[in-house]
């Protein structure tokens, strides 16, 4: 009988942890347009235009960004490991993502791909993306919130 409880404790402690991931991960799968009237962008900034594409693809979360007409693409794979978001050239973003209290937790770094070089003393990017609660508007805090980018669902 004491097998029994402690089993039937296990599967109930799983089933719930299911259900705890499960609403911790909002689906930011989507188009969205930046309001730049809405955001804080920096000072120096010249965006005039920008549009984002979300897809959810085999646990990895896909990033198509258009700004001002340049187009780029960053996955990020929300599993705690660091893996390359983006790359450009031998450059290469490394990211650690994770699912914390319903928003996406990026922190990254840049590897610039030059052997024998190697930076320090420098500290992650962090990016903190969250859904407002009607879906309907994604906003982006970078840099340790000094930037926050307002996005509408379209």
């Amino acid at each position: 009988m004491r097998n029994f409880s402690v089993m039937a404790a296990l599967i109930l402690a799983a089933v719930f942890s299911v259900f705890a991931q499960t609403a911790a991960t909002p689906d930011f799968s989507g188009t969205w347009a930046l309001n730049v009237a809405k955001s804080t962008l920096p000072k120096d900034s010249t965006v005039k235009s920008s549009t984002l594409a979300i897809e959810n693809k085999k646990g990895s979360v896909v990033m198509h960004f258009k700004t001002d007409g340049k187009k780029s693409t960053e996955t990020y794979t929300p599993d705690g490991q660091k893996h390359v978001s983006a790359s450009v050239g031998k450059s290469q973003l490394m990211s650690v993502a994770n699912w914390r209290d319903g928003k996406l937790v990026i922190e990254s770094t840049l590897d610039l791909g030059i052997p024998n070089m190697v930076v320090t003393g420098l500290k992650p990017i962090v990016d903190t993306w969250s859904l407002s609660a009607d879906g309907r508007t994604l906003t982006h805090e970078a840099d340790d919130h000094k930037e926050t980018y307002i996005y509408d669902k379209q």
